[in-house]
Order: structure tokens, then C-alpha cells, then sequence
């Protein structure tokens, strides 16, 4: 039986969908045979808002190589697949897995760009087979090291204070040098979408099309605790709407089910009536998420996962920055960047600042929902 293992379609283990479909015995006569040109390699491991803001490699890449490349992106286990599921660049997802190191040891690549620094992922590129490399390797001396001459920006800068601050580059711009490829601002996307959730959460809140919905991020992850909006500051944002014909959406994740909390506890004793929330915060999906800030006309975050999720879809978005640089952010004209006085001081803390994140005030988010 003939079966076609450098088609595009042909998957491990089981039939693909065109077999099925056509009920075809093996794949000797089947119309859909796609062939792929070149099998390329791409690790980018996490974190989840590196993962989606690197998707504008893949145009580029097929750019390059041409579109019939074989595309396999390495993620780590977890939500980082959902970020990649259904992008019409990519062929295949691998997750990290115990078995991921021996599997990628043996079979052959093209092509090979890892663009993370972690011994994870550098120890992944050592074994790999593939004509061209690009991005970081382990040596021996047990540290990451550049194998291309345009990778070394980027690892410099992930080693020096100096050249952190002083960078200029986006995160983007930085991800293309490294695979030494021309940027040219090509978008995020990002294709998961449930859209009986929106359907529902919509119905339970009586969101009417026409509705002008402002959405509130009040999540940062862990990393960096001071990325967040302090909760005073929301408050009075929000009181100072009361009165507008905005509604207001408070998404949280599972680290700010008490805050959100909070919040609409003190707005319902004020007697404002105009704020939603998920109430899914614990188990929120990234399907979901993108549901939510799909509906919403302009977003307020800090600079996490959500803010690169709303670029996407390209919302107007106001991006708050209290300890993370706010230059590495592409704008895409989508995104406006509002920095706290106390930025340069406070430059990459990992502690919680009370001070810090109070420093952008409810008046200066108000005006540029007016004037956005």
C-alpha cells in the first residue's frame, strides 16, 4: 500500500481526513496530495504572551521558504497550544513531554530556530537534526550560547541591565533578527474562539449589539506582581463612568478571583449597575478569553497576555506600564502606551509596589477612553 508521508495532510497513527472523507483505501490515488517543500522546526516554549506575540514569524517564514513548508511549533504543556490551535500557518503542535527530546533526536528538520534561552529549549536544539540553525544552543559549559551572529541582540539583552533599558526594538523586531528575517510589522493572531460561551455570557448579561463595552484586565500573572492596576485606582475609573453609556467589563483569571470580587462588591453598594464580569475566572479557557475581549470596543490592561490578545483583534487598547518596558510593545496603531512616573525606578522589580501601581490615575485611563 502506498502511503504518502510528506504530504502536508498525513498524520501519526491514524488516517487523515481526506482518506477518510473519500474513503480512500491508502493514498495512491488522492487528489489533495500536498508535498511539503522544506520541514522547519520553530521552539518557542513560554511564556504564553512571548508564545502569541511571536505568531508574526510564520507569515514571514513562508515568505521565505515558500508556502509549502512543513511547520511544527514546540510549546510547552498547557495553554500555549490553545494560543497556536487552528493558525492556518502551522502543521503540527508538539507539547514539551518527557518524550519530546528523544522523538525530536531522531527525526530529521530543514530547518531549526529556537528563540528561547532556557536549558529546555537549548538542550533541544543539541540533539536536533537540520541544515540550517538559528537562535541559542547549550554549551558546554553549561550556559546558552548564540549560534548565529544576529542572535547575539537578544541574548545580550536578556543578560545586561544596560542594554535592557537602553533597547529600542519591540519584542517582534528582536524574534525576526533572531531568524534573520526583514520585519514589517506583520500582525498577532491568534484563532481560537468559543463562541457558545460568548453567546452565553452575553444572554446572561443582557449585552445588546450596539453596546459599548470597555474591558478592564485586572490580571498580571506572577512574575511581576507591581504589572497590575491597583484596585482603588479601578474603583474610581469605574465611578467616574457611572453615568456614560459605557458598560464595563472586569475580566479576571484564576489569580484575581478576589479582587474582581472586591470590586463588584463595592460598585453594587454604590449602586452602579453598569459592571460585568466572567464569572468563569477559575477555569477561564483561551478560547474564552478571546471571546470576551472580541465584544469589548476598547480594552484597559497591563502589560500581560490579554493586552497581546486584544492586539490581535485589533481593539483600541490602552496599555498601563509600571515595571515592564513599555518599548518592546508593538503598537500595530492599535495601542496606546501610558507609563508610570515611577517606571525607570522601579525598572523590573518582582516585588509588589503599593506606590507604583497606584501612579497612573483614574483621570489620565478616563482621558484616553474620551479621546480614543
Amino acid at each position: 500500500m502506498k502511503f504518502n508521508r510528506d504530504c502536508k495532510s498525513f498524520l501519526e497513527g491514524f488516517a487523515c481526513d481526506v482518506m477518510t472523507s473519500e474513503n480512500l483505501e491508502d493514498c495512491s490515488n488522492c487528489r489533495f496530495y500536498e508535498p511539503y517543500s522544506k520541514k522547519l522546526l520553530l521552539i518557542k516554549l513560554g511564556a504564553l504572551g512571548d508564545v502569541i506575540r511571536t505568531t508574526p514569524i510564520l507569515p514571514a517564514l513562508k515568505k521565505k521558504y515558500g508556502s509549502n513548508i512543513h511547520t511544527t511549533w514546540l510549546v510547552n504543556e498547557g495553554e500555549g497550544k490553545d494560543l497556536l490551535k487552528y493558525n492556518p500557518h502551522i502543521d503540527k503542535i508538539l507539547e514539551y513531554t518527557p518524550e519530546i527530546p528523544l522523538r525530536l533526536k531522531h527525526e530529521k528538520f530543514d530547518i531549526l530556530i529556537n528563540l528561547d534561552i532556557d536549558a529546555k529549549a537549548t538542550l533541544i536544539f543539541n540533539e536536533v537534526k537540520a541544515e540550517e540553525k538559528y537562535g541559542y544552543y547549550f554549551h558546554e559549559d553549561g550556559h546558552p550560547s548564540c549560534f548565529n551572529k544576529k542572535a547575539e541582540y537578544y541574548f545580550n539583552r536578556v543578560f545586561s541591565n544596560h542594554v535592557n533599558k537602553a533597547n529600542k526594538k519591540t519584542y517582534q523586531e528582536m524574534m525576526f533578527e533572531i531568524a534573520e528575517l526583514p520585519y514589517n510589522k506583520e500582525p498577532i493572531e491568534i484563532h481560537n474562539f468559543d463562541e457558545k460561551y460568548l453567546e452565553k455570557f452575553k444572554n446572561e448579561n443582557n449585552i445588546q449589539e450596539g453596546d459599548k463595552l470597555i474591558c478592564i484586565n485586572l490580571g498580571a500573572g506572577g512574575r511581576w506582581p507591581s504589572k497590575a492596576w491597583h484596585k482603588d485606582n479601578i474603583l474610581e475609573l469605574i465611578g467616574k463612568l457611572k453615568d456614560t453609556n459605557y458598560k464595563i467589563l472586569l475580566r479576571a483569571g484564576h489569580n484575581e478571583t478576589w479582587l474582581q470580587s472586591e470590586i463588584i462588591k463595592a460598585v453594587s453598594k454604590r449602586g452602579i449597575d453598569n459592571v460585568f464580569r466572567n464569572r468563569n475566572a477559575l477555569e477561564i479557557s483561551i478560547a474564552q478569553n478571546v471571546a470576551l475581549l472580541s465584544i469589548c470596543d476598547k480594552v484597559i490592561t497591563g502589560d500581560t497576555l490579554v493586552l497581546h490578545i486584544a492586539t490581535a483583534l485589533k481593539k483600541k487598547t490602552l496599555a498601563l506600564f509600571f515595571c515592564t518596558p513599555p518599548q518592546e510593545i508593538e503598537t500595530y496603531d492599535l495601542v496606546t502606551k501610558l507609563n508610570s512616573p515611577l517606571l525607570e525606578k522601579y525598572f523590573y522589580t518582582d516585588k509588589y509596589e503599593e506606590n507604583l501601581v497606584k501612579s497612573i490615575s483614574a483621570d489620565e485611563v478616563l482621558k484616553w477612553i474620551n479621546t480614543s
